[in-house]
Order: structure tokens, then sequence, then C-alpha cells
């Protein structure tokens, strides 16, 4: 199947959203597929698979069956591919766990900043009121170099040059120091017209990128020891920080009056775009192609989420309560990412960059001489399906996918490969005891131990409404497929029947009461106009189903009934008990 995702140019998103703005009732299958045919690129795909492929993705959209379409459920459900795609939705299993704690009495206590260098071992320390730049080997556990400078280090980075591995510094006093890590002895110097807040080292242009507090961008030939004749600037407010774009060819600039820009790195007059939305300055930014995604955190605890081609902010992320301290983007083994995000405080926060969940949170002592070693693992075992036990696993013929629920959460796994595709970790508030699928299997419905039944998006796990709950556990759901109504069972020995036509809440039309004892096994016939329900005293009661009234009672067993099904075209109900015992009963 194609993926429309993957050929669909966001440039024309403005062009497609007048498409729907002009109908005011939605598009339709047919416009819609008119409407995208427009609008895609083709290459070598041919039609006919174009048009297959649009089809399943307006009914992936079109959850709720309606038959149209709305521009706000397109573009929610672009938004959400487009942070998903390539990401195998397993990140929720694997959790940072504490290691280990060393303390290094040798560090001053008032550390100012600490700098990794990417592909090293190595962070670079800087301390208050100090002039030197500390490097410490983090493998190692040692003190390596200490770089003496004529002024307050501002920032540092590591350049593998190929022959040389270098570190540079910018210092209060306008000099840009390369020092050689074989022999820090020696130390080359070039000096800037004012002073470099922050920089950045492009290894496919070799080229040095500085930003001065005044918002100039400055280009640097470290070979040559001068400065290039590229130059931008766009605003008089210092640069906090520099992060490279290769797949836009470009780099992102943070500014300290809460402004983002992205140029090209090649240089010119005016940026290609402009971000607005943080209230103070911005002092770190990260990016990832996959998900086409920029993230941003403020001097304050605010962290924004940006879409590299649209210059509004597109959520935020709550829960800091400390300004910012640091962004990174973790690509996992699996394919999901993760960003973590660290404030003042020594708050670490672990985020699903699918779902923008905070998976995790955890922090460490902010004593400036000890090092805190966390450790990315598995948090279950990975041979097995779940850690828990698997209460319910189904078949979606239409997507050809499993979907199993074990404890408070659901996932879904490749019905060919066994790949686990979707994780919806605690889904529930309390554990699952039942599921069913809807007629399109585009839904999906659970129970849980507290007698509550929701409804849920097959595709992304989201809440779509909520049934009237049970007064105890939710035995068995069954899903009457042609007038699209809910059948549950509980131990609080009644039967609901729900119709599942809103789109926002499900509406109970009747109850059945009868069972002296817990109810266990729920069985649905239409063409019978039949419900058949069993209790744990081995009692099989027959309902009408349009009436909601007892037709009779099927007494054969002896212990609790485990499976109960209706053989159609036949008039017979099918029940097996604990005990191995299997009875046929004909229907009236």
């Amino acid at each position: 199947m194609v993926d429309i995702m993957m050929i669909l140019d966001t440039s024309h998103l403005s062009d497609i959203r007048q498409e729907f703005m002009d109908e005011e009732d939605g598009l339709t299958l047919t416009a819609f597929v008119k409407v995208m045919l427009k609008y895609l690129t083709k290459n070598s795909v041919r039609e006919e698979q174009l048009v297959a492929a649009l089809c399943e993705l307006f009914a992936q959209v079109d959850v709720n069956g309606d038959a149209t379409m709305e521009w706000d459920e397109f573009y929610e459900y672009i938004h959400e591919q487009g942070m998903a795609e390539g990401a195998l939705e397993a990140s929720s299993v694997m959790r940072y766990n504490p290691k280990k704690v060393w303390e290094d009495r040798s560090l001053p206590k008032k550390v100012e900043s600490i700098s990794y260098y990417e592909s090293t071992d190595w962070i670079g320390i800087t301390i208050n009121n100090s002039l030197d730049l500390l490097i410490y080997d983090l493998f190692g556990k040692r003190h390596v170099h200490s770089l003496a400078h004529k002024a307050a280090v501002l920032a540092s980075t590591y350049i593998d040059n190929r022959v040389k591995k270098l570190i540079v510094a910018v210092t209060c006093d306008a000099s840009i120091t390369i020092w050689d890590t074989q022999s820090p002895d020696g130390s080359p110097m070039m000096v800037a017209p004012d002073n470099q807040n922050t920089l950045f080292w492009d290894a496919e242009s070799a080229t040095l990128f500085t930003g001065s507090v005044n918002g100039h961008i400055l280009t640097w030939d470290i070979t040559a020891m001068e400065q290039k004749s590229v130059k931008m600037q766009a605003q008089k407010s210092a640069i906090k920080v520099i992060v490279d774009v290769p797949s836009l060819d470009g780099i992102l600039t943070g500014y300290l009056d809460g402004t983002m820009i992205l140029w090209e790195k090649g240089g010119g007059k005016k940026p290609k775009k402009v971000y607005r939305g943080h209230r103070n300055g911005i002092i770190a930014i990260a990016y990832t192609h996959e998900l086409k995604m920029i993230v941003s955190a403020g001097v304050s605890d605010e962290i924004l989420i940006w879409n590299p081609f649209v210059e509004r902010k597109l959520t935020e992320l709550h829960g800091h309560r400390a300004p910012m301290l640091g962004l990174h983007i973790v690509a996992l083994r699996t394919g999901a990412y993760q960003l973590l995000s660290a404030d003042k405080s020594g708050t670490f926060k672990v985020w699903d960059l699918r779902t923008l969940e905070c998976l995790q949170s955890f922090s460490c002592d902010a004593g400036l001489q000890d090092f805190q070693e966390f450790e990315f693992c598995f948090s279950h075992t990975p041979e097995l399906t779940d850690d828990e036990e698997i209460v319910c696993a189904l078949y979606n013929e239409v997507i050809d996918s499993f979907i199993t629920a074990a404890g408070c959460s659901v996932r879904i796994w490749d019905s060919s490969t066994g790949q686990l595709l979707k994780s919806f970790p605690d889904i529930s508030p309390y554990p699952i005891i039942s599921m069913c699928l809807d007629d399109r299997q585009r839904k999906f419905f659970i129970g849980d131990a507290q007698g509550n039944i929701t409804c849920h998006n097959y595709i992304n796990g989201v809440l779509m409404k909520s049934f009237e709950a049970h007064g105890d556990e939710v035995s068995q759901l069954v899903y009457c497929n042609l007038d699209k109504c809910l059948l549950s069972s509980s131990w609080d020995r009644h039967v609901c029947i729900h119709d599942d036509m809103d789109n926002d809440e499900g509406v109970l039309l009747r109850t059945m009461k009868g069972h002296s004892k817990d109810i266990t096994c729920l069985a649905n016939s239409f063409s019978l106009k039949l419900v058949a329900t069993s209790g744990a005293d081995g009692h099989i009661l027959v309902w009408h189903y349009g009436l909601g009234v007892l037709e009779g009672i099927c007494k054969g067993h002896s212990q609790d009934v485990t499976v109960l099904t209706f053989l159609e075209p036949f008039p017979l109900l099918l029940s097996a008990d604990i005990l191995g015992n299997v009875c046929l009963w004909g229907m009236p």
C-alpha cells in the first residue's frame, strides 16, 4: 500500500485546507480522493494505487463512520502521523534507571556550565570565577586537561578535523581559541568583532559558525585562521544557541528575545523562517528530520513544539517547575524517538515524541561534585508479549494486525512479522478485563475491573467516548455489527445494551437483570434477535435482544461457563465450562 504521508507535499496544505473549507459539511470519499490527487507527488506511482491508498486513508481518518471528513479531522491525523513517521511505538517499555554515582573531590564546587563533546567521552566544565576550561573524561572518571584562557569561557565545542582533534572555545574578550587535544600547550587564536555566545561546527563545509551578543552569525575558516565572508543578521538580540538542520540545509538560531530563525548554511540576507512564540529567551533547540519536528526550550520552564515548515508553534509541553537547562532527542534502536529535557532543579523528563506524553520523570541531587549515571533499558522481558497476563487478543482483518490487552495497557502487532506496531501504556486507569472491535474495525472498546467502558481510536489509542459504567468488573464485551450496538456483561449481574451511533457518548438503551451469580460470558445473534449470558452457577439465560425480556434458561452445566457462541446461520448455541463439558442448545 502506498504511504500517502510520504508523498504529501506539506507546502500545499493551505490549498488543501481551502478545498475543505469550500465544503461546509466536509468532503465525501469521492471528493476527498479528487482533491488529494491534485496535490500529491505521483512520481512512478500508478493512479489506481493512489486511489486505493486514499480510500484506506479516508477510512482511517473517518473513525466515526459518518462518511465525511472535515479539515480538523484530517489535519489532526497528518500532524500525528508526521510525528510518528518511521517510529516503532514501543518507547514506553523502556526507562532510565539509576546506575551509579561517583564523586570527584578534585572538581571545584561552583560549576558554571558543562558541555558534552559528541563522539567523545569528554565534557568541558567551566567554573565560577575561573578562566580555565576543564576537560573531564567520563569513561575514565578523571580530569584530562585544564585549558587556561585570558577571559571567562562562554562556550566550547569539539571538532574532529580528520588529522587533528580540536577543542574550540569562545571567551568574553571576543577571542576564539583553538586547542589541539594532542598538544594542548599551543593555542592559536582568532578575534571576533564582538563577544560570541555560542558556536557550531559544520563538518560538511568545514565551517565554524558562531553567534554573537549583537545577533550576528559569523563563519570561520579554522585552517586559515580567519573569518569567512558569509555573515547573517536579522536582529540585534543575543544568540544563545545554534543547531544544525541538515535535511533543510540550514541552521537554527535561538535568541535572547525568544525568537528562533532558520537560515541557509550558505548565507543569505533574509531568514528562511522566523518562529515566534517564546515569552523569554531560548536556551536550547533540538531537531529531528525523521519526525519533522523542532523542540525549543526557553529561559523559563516552557518547551515548545514546532513544524519546521510552519512559523507558529504546534503545542507546548508542561511539567517542569524550574528554568530549563537543555534538550536532547534520542533515536532508539526500535525506531521510536524520545525527548530528554532537564531543568536547574535537577529534574529530568522523558517525552514520547509521537504522543507528546511524559513517559518518565526522575531527578538527581544538585551536588556539584557528583556524577550520576542513568541507564536506558527495557523495563519488561523482551521475549514476552507483555509482563502481565494477556486477558484478550483479537485479530483485525481490515488492518491485518493483532491487538492485545494486558494490565492497563494495549498493544498492536503486525500479523505477518510479529513486530510491535503500537503501544498504548496505561490507556485504562484500572486493569483491562474485556475488549472488542467495532464493525469497521477502526475502534476498540475496553471494559475494566471497576466497571468502566471506553471507546478508543485503533490507530492512535485516543479516547473517543465513554459508556455508562457497570458497578463491578466488565466480564465481556460484544459488538453487534448490523445495528452498531455494544453489549456488555458484568459481575454486577447486569447485561447492558449501548447505542454506539452517537459520536460523543455511548447511550444506554436497556439493562437486563436476572442472574443470581456473577455473569461470566455473553453472546449475541442478530438474526435470531437473541442474547445469551452465562453465570458462575452454570445457568445460561437467553434474552430477547430487542425487548430485553427473558426468553428461557438453559440448565446443564454445574460450573462456570467459559465459552458461549451462536452457530449461525443455524439456530444453535454452543457452551463450554471449566470442567471441559460442551453443550449444544437448540434455540426457538
